[in-house]
Order: structure tokens, then C-alpha cells, then sequence
């Protein structure tokens, strides 16, 4: 019997078909309960899909809202139909139901051969992004730009550029709206700066300044990312790399020949750009999230007035601004690498120099795997850091902050959280918000491609470091053995780029 109708009836009974797989599938009676089901299952996703639109059209109604347009431009204004709960969780299934509905229904070897050629897709994406393709296009107009045009502004081969960018649309990213005229549409113009093309071509290692960042992260992942993750299988084979828990020892290893962990490598001089890319595509990250993310789910309104929140491996400190506007009560510590620091001054001398000026909010440059210098504060905050390391060095994390804890001293990670693809009775069921109410059946229990992103990542981080996306349990069983008690997983309903939010205290 297929795999897809085994996992049917996700969490529940198993139906009269199901149960009779033991004369495999041969007899007359199997083979018209297969084709019953299969058929069930494309009835069961179509009526997802259906019954999901519905949902979404009447909550814009609701508001007298405009469900946002492909063929349209982004907007922060125009996606605000978009991004309320109500919206989002029935576009999830939308997600989820239609890419599991398309491969139910594609040839296999049309998968197989999809998957195996993806990653021209994201070539051409670095190249969009590279060659300011975006950029040309809105100076342009809607009614779009030939491909010799467009590629006359970064001197590169029209013909080739027009093909990758073909591709591109053929995934939904621009439009082709003649023979080789190309315009942005909704997908494509998020990846634009907003900049004027001169200002690009005469200051390109100023790019991505002052932007969202969502530009910078794509390119890193399409650059530094792309490049390690051809030399995956070769490093998870490899006797020695393969096994590796340690950060030098990875596929980017491979891919770049330096025995340097990418963090040092990013800082070398000649990499400058890199790394400067990187620190603004890590703000674009909590730009893909919904506003304020930071803000919701945890009691930062019930901590005492002059709490001290240490945001450990901070970066520039971009979320603790967040809270640091939101919240007035409360002192930041924004921890970093002596490089991050210095961008980090700059950053908080452009966007909140009182707080600074103040002392509200102090800029320190600490490496984490070291004691702790600031003892016993209201919380340890660790956004988007264990993930970046494997099991072996996020405990010596955990055990420096542990170290340096009061007794009163939260621990909040905030950070990707991943499920197995089946339902899982092995969670962590006692820690409240560990357990994720499955999706409606007859969606994969993680939610499939609604929820591929953090999957994604977990690779990701793999390739570059050999961090890791972990699940509940396991973020449990890391936090207990490293002198924290998990008390509490909080979730932000319908986001897909949400990141949990889980809740330590010292044992």
C-alpha cells in the first residue's frame, strides 16, 4: 500500500482499508480500497483547499479588507490582509494541502527530477538578486523591461540572464509579460532594496543598508548556503567530518577549503562584505516574522522595573530595541563578538542613541562560551543561538549562563522548534505548550510544506556550522542536563517564520 495512505488518518483510527494491508494489496478487494482512498485523500486535500479559501474570504470580508494580488507589487499596507490569524492559518493549509495534493497526483520521477534540479532555482535567485534585477524593474514600470535592457545596467549575457529569470517565473517569482520582457510582481519586489540602480552600481557594497535585510539574508542563503550544501553528502559520508560536532568540521568546510569555523571566516578582511551582508540579512530574519514578534508570548510587562534582560549573542541588538521601545521598565545588556559590537554602536547610534546615552541599554562585547560577567539578571535571553551550534557547545552555553544565574533568573530561547512528519506520543506532554495540535487530516503532522521553513534551516545550519534545529524533547533533555528546567513552550498562532519562545528556569 502507498506510504501517503498509510499516514491517511494522521492520529486517528485506522480505517477498514488500512487494516488490510496484510495480503499486500493483491486481491480484488485491496486494490478497490486503494483506489477508494486514494481517491479520498485528492476529495479530502481538495475540500481542504476549498473549505481553507472560504475561511480566508470571509474574514476579509469581515473587515472590508482586499485579499493581496500576485501580479501586484509588495507592500507592508497591501499584506495586512494577510497577516492577521485568521488569514494565515487557513493559508497555511492552503500550503500544506497543495503541495501535498500536487504530489499525489504528479508522476513520481517529476518530483524526484524537481527536487534533484532545485537548486538552479536558487542560483538564479542569487543572480536576480546580484545583478539588482529587481531594482531595473521598478525604475522600469509595471510594463516591464527586456532582457537586454536589463541586463545593459551589470553588463552580463542577456540571453542567460532571461533564462534563469524564466525559471524564476516559472516558480512565481516575476512576471514575463512579452517574449524576454520581465516585470516584479508581489514575490519578486520583496527582494527589492528600494534603492536607485546609479546609487547600487556606484556604491554596490552599500546595497543593502538601511533595507529590511530580507534581500541580504536570500543572498547569503543562495551564496554561502548554496555552495555548502553541495558538499553535504560528501561531508556526512566523510569518516571523520561526518560524526563532527565540531564547527570547523562541516560542509562549508569543504566547500571554501578553510579550517576556520564560519564566524571567524566572516571575519577575515577580505570577506568584510560577507559578513556585513550577514548581519542585516539576520535583521531581515525578524522582518519575515510578524511585528513585534519579540513582544508576544512572554510577561515582558511583569518584570519588575529596572530588570535586566542580557541578550546573549544579540548581534547588533535589534530585537532588544524592540523591547527596549516597547517596555521602559526594563535594562538591556546586548552581548556580541567584538566586530558585531562595533556595527552595534553604530546601529543603536541611528536608531535609539537615548538609550544608549542613558545607559538603558549597554553594548558589550563577550564571548558566550566564557563566564558570564553580568550575574543574576531578570532574564538570559538567547535568540536564534543554540541553533547555530551542535549539542557539544550549546551546553557550554547553557553552562555559562547557568553559572552566572540568580535563583530568580528566567531563560528564554526563542528559536526554531521542529516536529517529526508523523504524530509523535514521545514529546515532552508534561511541559505546558510543548504538544502542537495536529493539523487537519489529511495533512502531514508538521504540517508538510506550511511548515518546511525550519526543515530548511535545520540543513542549513548543518552545512554552515554544524548547528541544529531541535525538537521540544530535545531542547528539554539539552536544557536539564545543562542545569535549566524547561517550564513552558509558547507558540504565536499562524506564523510560519515564528520562532517558539521556551521558558528555563535553574534547577
Amino acid at each position: 500500500m502507498p506510504l501517503f495512505l498509510k499516514r491517511f488518518k494522521l492520529g486517528s483510527n485506522r480505517s477498514k482499508e488500512q487494516d488490510r494491508e496484510s495480503d499486500n494489496g493483491n486481491s480484488p478487494q485491496s486494490k478497490m480500497a486503494t483506489t477508494k482512498s486514494a481517491a479520498s485523500e485528492l476529495r479530502a486535500l481538495a475540500d481542504l483547499i476549498n473549505g481553507a479559501v472560504a475561511q480566508i474570504e470571509a474574514a476579509c470580508a469581515s473587515r472590508s479588507q482586499t485579499y493581496p494580488l500576485a501580479d501586484e507589487p509588495f507592500t507592508p499596507q497591501s499584506e495586512a490582509a494577510r497577516m492577521s490569524p485568521d488569514v494565515l492559518v487557513p493559508g497555511n493549509i492552503i500550503v500544506a494541502a497543495a503541495a501535498q495534493l500536487i504530489t499525489a497526483v504528479r508522476i513520481p520521477a517529476l518530483t524526484l527530477s524537481v527536487t534533484a534540479s532545485s537548486s538552479y532555482l536558487t542560483s538564479s535567485l542569487r543572480l536576480a538578486i546580484s545583478t539588482h534585477v529587481p531594482e531595473i524593474l521598478r525604475e522600469a514600470g509595471p510594463q516591464g523591461l527586456h532582457a537586454k535592457e536589463i541586463a545593459s545596467k551589470t553588463t552580463v549575457d542577456p540571453i542567460k540572464l532571461a533564462r534563469a529569470l524564466r525559471l524564476l517565473t516559472t516558480h512565481h517569482i516575476f512576471r514575463e509579460v512579452a517574449p524576454d520582457v520581465f516585470t516584479n510582481n508581489r514575490v519578486s519586489s520583496l527582494i527589492d532594496t528600494g534603492k536607485p540602480v546609479a546609487d547600487i552600481l556606484a556604491h554596490p557594497e552599500n546595497k543593502f543598508d538601511g533595507t529590511s535585510g530580507i534581500a541580504a539574508v536570500l543572498e547569503h542563503v543562495s551564496d554561502e548556503g548554496l555552495k555548502s550544501s553541495g558538499w553535504l553528502a560528501e561531508t556526512i559520508m566523510d569518516e571523520k567530518f561526518g560524526p563532527s560536532q565540531e564547527p570547523n568540521e562541516t560542509a562549508f568546510n569543504k566547500a571554501y577549503n578553510t579550517p576556520l569555523p564560519v564566524f571567524p571566516w566572516w571575519e577575515l578582511p577580505e570577506n568584510a562584505l560577507r559578513l556585513k551582508r550577514f548581519g542585516i540579512g539576520m535583521q531581515g530574519t525578524q522582518n519575515m516574522a510578524s511585528p513585534g514578534a519579540i513582544l508576544e508570548g512572554y510577561g515582558w510587562k511583569d518584570l519588575p522595573k529596572g530588570s535586566v534582560v542580557v541578550d546573549v549573542g544579540g548581534g547588533v541588538g535589534s530585537h532588544s530595541l524592540v523591547l527596549a521601545k516597547a517596555h521602559e521598565h526594563l535594562e538591556f545588556v546586548v552581548q556580541d563578538r567584538d566586530a558585531v559590537i562595533t556595527d552595534a554602536v553604530k546601529y543603536w547610534d541611528a536608531q535609539f542613541p537615548a538609550a544608549v546615552k542613558g545607559n538603558r541599554v549597554k553594548l558589550q562585547a563577550h564571548d558566550f562560551f566564557t563566564p558570564q560577567p553580568v550575574k543574576a539578571p531578570a532574564v538570559f535571553l538567547l535568540r536564534m543561538v543554540l541553533h547555530d551550534w551542535s549539542d557539544k557547545y550549546a551546553s557550554l552555553i547553557l553552562k555559562q549562563l547557568r553559572g552566572a544565574a540568580g535563583p530568580d533568573t528566567q531563560l528564554l530561547v526563542v528559536d526554531n522548534t521542529i516536529e517529526y512528519a508523523c504524530e509523535d506520543t514521545t514529546s515532552a506532554r508534561d511541559i505546558p505548550g510543548a504538544v502542537v495540535p495536529l493539523p487537519p487530516a489529511p495533512l502531514l503532522a508538521n504540517k508538510g510544506a506550511a511548515g518546511a521553513l525550519p526543515y530548511f534551516a535545520d540543513l542549513h545550519m548543518m552545512s554552515l556550522c554544524n548547528g541544529d534545529e531541535r525538537t521540544v524533547s530535545r531542547f528539554q533533555k539539552l536544557l536539564q542536563e545543562n542545569g535549566w528546567k524547561l517550564t513552558k513552550v509558547i507558540h504565536v498562532t499562524g506564523f510560519e517564520v515564528e520562532n517558539a519562545k521556551l521558558v528555563a528556569v535553574p534547577i
